[in-house]
This record gives C-alpha cells, sequence and structure tokens, in this order.
C-alpha cells in the first residue's frame, strides 16, 4: 500500500512538472529544470525556549547554529491561540480564529467522499486533493476579523506548484469523534478552496503506544517515508507536524497537568524527524522554517514560541526580525507564509498582511538565553499589568475622595481659613505628585528584569522609584506647582528619549505593551501616547503659567508641543497614526486657549486639516523607508491601494469595536466618573473658583481645558477607548487638586 502510494505520488510529481515547465516556457517564469525553490515548515506546537534549553534536542540546536533565530508571538485574534488558528494563521498569512473547526478533512476536492471522518486510505502515502474541514466557518470568522485575511492564501499562491501537508495529531486511533482530529498541517497547505493538493495525515503514520499520550504515538518510519515523498514532489513546499507534541500538550490540557516527561519525549522525537529533514534539505538552496504555532495549552498563561530560518538570507547566528515587528529577535505567524512567498520568488497577495522575517545582526552572544528572558519578562509583566493598574486606579479613587471630603468639610467651617499650608494639605501636594510620576517610574523600572526580582520585589522596585522621584522634587524645588512642572517635563522627556532610542521603555513595562498580547510591538503605544500627551500639555502649560503667559514661553509651549507630535508620529519614532489625529486639534486647541484666546470653528477646522498633513508626511516618509522597515501606516496605504477603500472601512470598523470591547472589560472605565467628579469639584468649589481661576491661574485653567479636549478626542479616535481619558485624567487631576490648593494659598495671602 506504501509503495503504490509512493508510486502514484511519484506520477504525479511527474506530471505536474511537465505541467509547470510548459507553462514557464511559454510565459517565461521559472522552471522545474531551472531549479525550484522550496520551503519546509516544520512546527512544533506548545513549545517554548525553555523547553529547548532543558531538553537540548541535538537537531533544533544544530538548526539553530546554522541559521536565524528569535521568538515567536504566536497571539492572533483570541487570547489564546489554538491548534486550528495557529496552523490557519500560517497558511493566511494573516492573523485568523478558527473557532471550533476540527483538524479533520471532509472528502476529497474533485467531489469524492473519502468517508470516516477524512480516513484517506490507511497507508501513510501521499492522498491528492484532501478537503479541510470547516472552511465556510473559517471564512466567516476571518471576515468578522476584519484583517482582510484569506484561508489558504499561501497555497492559492503558488499554485500548481504543490503545498504538502504532513503529520497527524490526532488524540487516538481511531480518534474518538471527527470533531477531535489533529491534522492541523491541513489547514496551513490548503488553497483558498480549502483543498490540499498532496498530503500525507491518515492513521496510518501513527502506531500503538500503550503509556503515550492518548496511547498511541507517531511512527517513526512511516513520518520519514512521507517527509520523503513529499521532497520528490518537484517544487513542493511542505508544512510538517510530528504529532507526539501535540498530543502531549492536548493530553496536558485536559488533565490539568504538565506531563514534562511525555513533552520531553515528543519534542525529542520530533527533533529526529527534523534531523532526518536536515539531512535531505539543500540549503543552499531551501529554506527550513521551524516555528512553534501555538503557545502550550497546558500553562496558565500564554508564552513566545520558538522561530527558527535556515537558509538562503538567513546567515549563520544571526537573529530574526520582520517588519510587523520592527523588533529584533521578533516575529510573528501572519509573517511565515509572506517568508514562504518570498523565498520561492512568488507574488505576496495582497489578502496577506504579514510580512517576510529578515536576518539581522546577532544581537546576543546567547541567542537562546535572550530568548528565555524575553518569554519570562514578557509572561511576568502580562501577570502583573491588570494587578498593577487596578491598584494605581483605587489608590487615585481613594485619595480623590478623601481630597473632596476634607476639602468640603473645611469649607463647611471645619477647619480655620484656607490658607492650605496644613500637613494634610502638604500629603495630598505629594500624593498628587505620586501619581503623576507612577508612569515614569514604570517606566523606568523598565530598566532592571521584573521576573527577577518577583512579584512582591516588582511591587517595592516600582514603589520605591516613584518615591524617589517626590522626594528629588521636594528637595530641590519649593513651589508645589513647579515640581509638578518638574514630574511632568521628566515624563516628557523620559518617553522622548525612550523613543528615540527603539522604545525599549515601551516594551514590556506595566503602561507600554508586550509581545504576548502582540497588539503592539515598536512605537508608542496608546497607553503611552495617552500619557506623553497629558505630560506635554501640563509641561506647557505650567511653563506658560510660570513666565506669566509672556510670548518665549508661549512659544516654547508650542515648540513642546510639535515635538511631541512628531515624536508621537514619525514612522521612525512612535508610529501613532491615532495619537497624530487626536494630538494635532487637541494641542492646537491648548496653545490657543494658553495664549489667551477662544478656538472658533476656522481655528478647529484648521487644526483637523493640520492633522491630516502630519499624517500625509508621515505617510510619505514611511513609503520612502525600505519595505522591511516599513510601519502599519504604509501598509495600511498600500492595502487600500491594492485591495480598496473596504480595507480602510473594516480597519476602523475592527478598532471601533475594541474601544467598545475595551469599555465593557476594563477597570478604568470606572475610574473615569468618578475622576469627572473629583475635577468638577476641585474647579468648582468653593462656588465661583472657577471663575476666580480666569483671574489667578487662567494659563492652569486653559491647560484643563486642553486636556479634556484631548481626552474626549484620544477616546474616539483611538482602539483602546476609555483607557486614554482615563490616563490623561491621571495628570489633569492631580493638576487640578493642586491648582486649587494653589489658588486657595493665594487668596489666603
Amino acid at each position: 500500500m506504501k509503495l503504490r502510494g509512493t508510486a502514484a505520488a511519484v506520477a504525479c510529481g511527474i506530471l505536474l512538472s511537465t505541467f509547470v515547465s510548459t507553462r514557464a516556457g511559454a510565459s517565461g517564469e521559472q522552471t522545474a529544470s531551472a531549479g525550484c525553490r522550496r520551503v519546509v515548515v516544520f512546527t512544533l506546537p506548545g513549545v517554548t525556549w525553555a523547553d529547548v534549553e532543558r531538553w537540548r534536542p541535538p537537531a533544533l540546536i544544530e538548526a539553530v547554529g546554522r541559521g536565524a533565530a528569535g521568538s515567536m508571538s504566536v497571539r492572533t485574534i483570541s487570547s489564546r491561540t489554538s491548534y486550528a488558528s495557529g496552523f490557519a494563521s500560517i497558511g493566511a498569512g494573516s492573523r485568523l480564529d478558527a473557532g471550533f473547526v476540527s483538524g479533520a478533512t471532509t472528502g476529497r476536492g474533485g467531489g469524492g467522499g473519502n468517508g470516516g471522518g477524512g480516513e484517506a486510505g490507511g497507508g501513510p502515502g501521499l492522498s491528492s486533493n484532501l478537503r479541510a474541514a470547516g472552511l465556510d466557518e473559517l471564512q466567516a470568522r476571518a471576515k468578522l476579523a476584519g484583517y482582510g485575511g484569506r484561508p489558504g492564501a499561501w497555497g492559492e499562491a503558488i499554485a500548481p506548484q504543490p503545498l504538502v501537508a504532513v503529520g497527524n495529531g490526532d488524540p487516538g486511533r481511531p480518534f474518538p469523534t471527527p470533531a477531535r482530529a489533529g491534522r492541523w498541517t491541513l489547514y496551513a497547505a490548503m488553497d483558498t478552496e480549502g483543498v490540499v493538493a498532496q498530503a500525507a495525515v491518515s492513521p496510518g503514520l501513527l502506531e500503538e503506544a500503550p503509556g503515550a499520550p492518548f496511547g498511541v504515538r507517531s511512527d517513526p518510519a512511516s513520518m520519514r517515508a512521507a517527509v520523503d515523498d513529499a521532497l520528490r514532489l518537484p517544487c513542493a513546499s511542505v508544512v510538517i507536524d510530528q504529532g507526539d507534541l501535540t498530543r502531549a500538550d492536548r493530553l496536558a490540557w485536559t488533565t490539568g497537568r504538565t506531563l514534562a516527561a511525555d513533552r520531553g519525549k515528543a519534542l525529542q522525537a520530533a527533533d529526529r524527524l527534523l534531523g532526518h529533514l536536515l539531512d535531505r534539505l539543500d540549503l543552499d538552496r531551501d529554506l527550513l522554517l521551524v516555528l512553534s504555532p501555538t503557545s502550550p495549552a497546558w500553562a496558565r498563561e500564554a508564552h513566545l514560541g520558538v522561530a527558527v530560518a535556515v537558509g538562503q538570507g538567513f546567515p549563520r547566528a544571526s537573529t530574526l526580525e520582520s517588519a510587523s515587528t520592527r523588533r529584533p529577535g521578533l516575529v510573528t505567524l501572519p509573517d511565515v507564509a509572506p517568508t514562504a512567498l518570498r523565498h520561492s520568488r512568488h507574488d505576496q497577495p495582497s489578502a496577506m498582511n504579514g510580512t517576510p522575517w529578515t536576518a539581522v545582526e546577532q544581537v546576543s552572544s546567547d541567542r537562546m538565553g535572550a530568548a528565555v528572558e524575553l518569554d519570562a519578562e514578557s509572561v511576568f509583566i502580562e501577570s502583573v499589568k491588570t494587578e498593577i493598574s487596578s491598584a494605581y486606579v483605587v489608590f487615585q479613587v481613594l485619595l480623590y475622595l478623601g481630597a473632596v471630603g476634607f476639602l468640603g468639610w473645611r469649607e463647611r467651617g471645619g477647619s480655620e481659613g484656607e490658607h492650605g499650608d496644613g500637613p494634610f494639605e502638604t500629603g495630598l501636594e505629594l500624593a498628587a505628585l505620586a501619581v503623576v510620576g507612577f508612569f515614569v517610574a514604570t517606566y523606568l523600572a523598565g530598566l532592571i528584569d521584573g521576573h527577577v526580582l518577583g512579584r512582591a520585589g516588582y511591587w517595592l522596585l516600582l514603589a520605591a522609584i516613584d518615591a524617589a522621584l517626590v522626594a528629588a522634587a521636594v528637595v530641590s524645588i519649593r513651589a508645589p506647582l513647579d515640581r509638578l512642572l518638574a514630574m511632568a517635563a521628566l515624563t516628557t522627556a523620559v518617553t522622548a528619549v525612550d523613543l528615540f532610542i527603539g522604545a525599549p521603555l515601551q516594551f514590556n513595562t506595566v503602561f507600554g505593551y508586550t509581545p504576548i498580547i502582540a497588539g503592539r510591538f515598536a512605537g508608542l503605544g496608546n497607553t503611552g501616547f495617552a500619557a506623553l500627551g497629558a505630560a506635554a500639555l501640563l509641561t506647557g502649560a505650567l511653563i506658560v503659567h510660570r513666565f506669566d503667559g509672556g510670548a518665549a514661553a508661549l512659544w516654547a509651549a508650542g515648540a513642546l508641543f510639535v515635538s511631541v507630535v512628531v515624536l508621537d508620529g514619525a514612522p521612525q519614532w512612535g508610529s501613532d497614526v491615532g495619537g497624530v489625529i487626536a494630538l494635532v486639534p487637541g494641542l492646537v486647541i491648548s496653545w490657543i486657549l494658553l495664549s489667551g484666546r477662544r478656538p472658533g470653528l476656522r481655528l478647529i477646522a484648521l487644526s483637523a486639516v493640520g492633522a491630516v498633513v502630519f499624517l500625509a508626511l508621515f505617510l510619505a516618509l514611511d513609503l520612502a523607508r525600505p519595505p522591511q522597515s516599513q510601519t502599519h501606516l504604509a501598509r495600511l496605504f498600500l492595502d487600500v491601494r491594492d485591495r480598496g477603500v473596504t480595507v480602510l472601512v473594516d480597519t476602523v470598523q475592527r478598532k471601533a469595536e475594541a474601544n467598545l470591547r475595551v469599555f465593557r472589560t476594563t477597570i478604568y472605565t470606572y475610574f473615569v466618573p468618578p475622576a469627572l467628579i473629583a475635577l468638577a469639584w476641585l474647579l468648582g468649589r468653593p462656588r465661583g473658583r472657577w471663575h476666580r481661576l480666569a483671574i489667578a491661574a487662567p494659563r492652569l485653567r486653559a491647560g484643563l481645558i486642553g486636556g479634556l479636549v484631548l481626552s474626549l478626542l484620544g477616546f474616539a479616535l483611538n482602539d483602546s477607548g476609555i483607557v486614554i481619558p482615563a490616563v490623561i485624567l491621571s495628570f489633569l487631576v492631580p493638576l487640578a487638586l493642586m491648582v486649587h490648593l494653589h489658588v486657595a494659598r493665594q487668596e489666603a495671602v
């Protein structure tokens, strides 16, 4: 049976080669005789670099030494990437959520069913034109996601050259139900009709193995024969899943145990097949990609995976990168198909929004150790972000309630005068400084690996940095508002320097972003944009106030605002599209208010035009950069140009949906109302305070109005939604509190 399957595969290969050669002779395209450039994707589901460091699989270690290595961000759309989602994203070159589709076949592409949920013959040889299950659901979910992805785009792009699926991760033989099949490579190798040109995924690849996960394991001889059959096909690219890793990972998730011994044996079995593959590939012409399509299912938290590229364009001991991340040592699943297409010299379809992997000079003498540390830090920061943000919100709410309660009691005659020089007032000012300083404290904490300190140590580090910043301001500066100016200016300066040097303090920090979530990998995130915008606005307003609205101070504030827009939007620095659209009108209106004028409709309209002009300039800069350096702004423009305005509509819709989703899930939703109430009370009490501010501190009042405008625009124009005004209010309410005390102190003189 196996011989007949192999003979049939060879015959099909000869016919296919003849067909390809005939077409190429007529069109001038590449031919088999000219030498096709083949790509083999070898998958290691659920494997992390810590696993590699622990078990030291020799073939994988050899591959790392012979090529480029990095970490794989496996996040697609859902918070955890399923097997189907991971493999489908490889084949689509775009983020896909496969939902509940099973790793099974439903028949043959020509319409002939094969029965039994796709048993496709009992032997391990290649079968032709198998149809993967669940294509309709995949397509519906892809449309719903709004990324424009097409399941099967890779297989479609290289046709008529075959993309071969090899591997069977079924949980048993026979597997319990079709819904629990494990032939996930089908989703990476299929075309847009759900058809896989050639596949070896039958139960004939398995053998009984009492004690192994689900009582079966992949038969080494059958797997090697299937791989050899696939490699004999002229011009064929191959996606391989050895199968044992999937079963071990699946059983560990099912039982709630780590099953380290089973996972170690599975990794070694996969590594032996990888060694067989390395012996048979011509890596002067072929390209081998070894990668993790999923995070460990058994682990409570998501992890980064393994990524290795061996072949032309990936020098020995180099580091992986892609334009999707612009971060050395980090690539994503949607980048796999574009990498394969570039190597095989096929055009990348517009439906693919991934970008090819590239190799950069080795960034660490111990690439594997660096990858292990990156995963540990990413997982740690992601695990503490919510609790630290929640504590920050709770602290502010308690502070503002206490401040309003005390000041209201004093207003009703609970204490003498409104001199504002008592210990409680001093405590309120110090607490307000601590609130503003906490953002820059989290950035500075990024200089130290948090996972090494542990949770308690990291909390102490943040508190110590924040306290040190407040103490330095108190010791070196006498006036409370000047202290606030120093803290806001420090936040602005640290963020600016960070962006200039590649945003290391935005990466894997509490108010930054992590590769686990994979919403952003470089530049300035939405929370960072809000903090930078608010800190710059406070700095400008306090400078103008400090120098009584002088022309030099106004021009200094204007220069600061322009610099912030450039930092936020320039593709080589912040690359933040939504931030530019919000910052330009927000800061223009703020500057007009600081100058003592009221912005009319014409100025507001001109500021909106200014946002478009800035965005156009940044787009032009981005398009002038090499493709591997371009940001999402240039890629969005090119997608709209190639695929029509529907892409832009889908993007806007996806961001609007994300805005609403964040509104329903974040603790900041519960922070904004009490913060606004506290702000209104501080600026309105005692009665007439708002009008007195126009006389005592008109520039500070203008800055507060400008901050509210910026928060409103940021909320409307960013997919982080309510988080943006919450962060800006974390700067505005402390300013309002200190202004309240400042005016009270002046009135008492």
